[in-house]
């Protein structure tokens, strides 16, 4: 009776050891499949921005309150970070520190090329804002390609890996 319910014990373990392992290599490469669609997200975001900048010529907090009108997505909740950060910093400081701290899967250096937009949002005309966000759109369009070019290359991987090395360690404590 002992000796059973051990070896149940041990099953478990070896289960859960296992389960952890594959869902440690799902959640990485998930986190390529996410950079991807938060990238997207960014330039379909930019293209609104633009266009409020060019023909309604609202205030920038107000384009921002706009777009985190609906706060789903994590993009959207940064927008809504920025519009309420304007209230005591300067347009620049309230996106370069929005898009620093975001907790999302794009890399630093995806957040470098959004942050050196802000250096010129609210500080330039309106022709001058909109140039700048355009030069940030292709260079957007260069970090999906790359996105997805590792995205390809990385995600099968890391769920397999996940699942041999939960496999490996489930064979040697066996």
């Amino acid at each position: 009776m002992y000796l059973s319910i051990m070896q149940g014990t041990k099953f478990i373990l070896l289960f859960c050891i296992f389960g952890l392992s594959a869902a440690i290599g799902l959640s990485i490469s998930k986190s390529y499949e996410n950079r991807v669609i938060e990238l997207k997200e960014f330039k379909n975001i930019l293209n609104i921005m633009k266009t409020k900048i060019k023909f309604t010529y609202e205030p920038l907090a107000e384009i921002f309150s706009q777009i985190a009108k609906n706060n789903q997505t994590n993009i959207e909740k940064i927008f809504a970070q920025m519009a309420s950060r304007m209230d005591y910093c300067q347009v620049s400081e309230a996106w370069e520190r929005s898009i620093q701290e975001a907790d999302i899967s794009i890399t630093q250096e995806d957040k470098n090329i959004l942050k050196s937009l802000g250096k010129l949002l609210g500080q330039t005309d309106v022709d001058g804002q909109i140039s700048e966000i355009e030069v940030t759109d292709n260079f957007l369009d260069m970090q999906i390609e790359k996105a997805e070019e590792e995205k390809k290359k990385n995600q099968k991987m890391y769920k397999t890996l996940g699942v041999v090395i939960g496999l490996v360690f489930v064979i040697i404590l066996y």
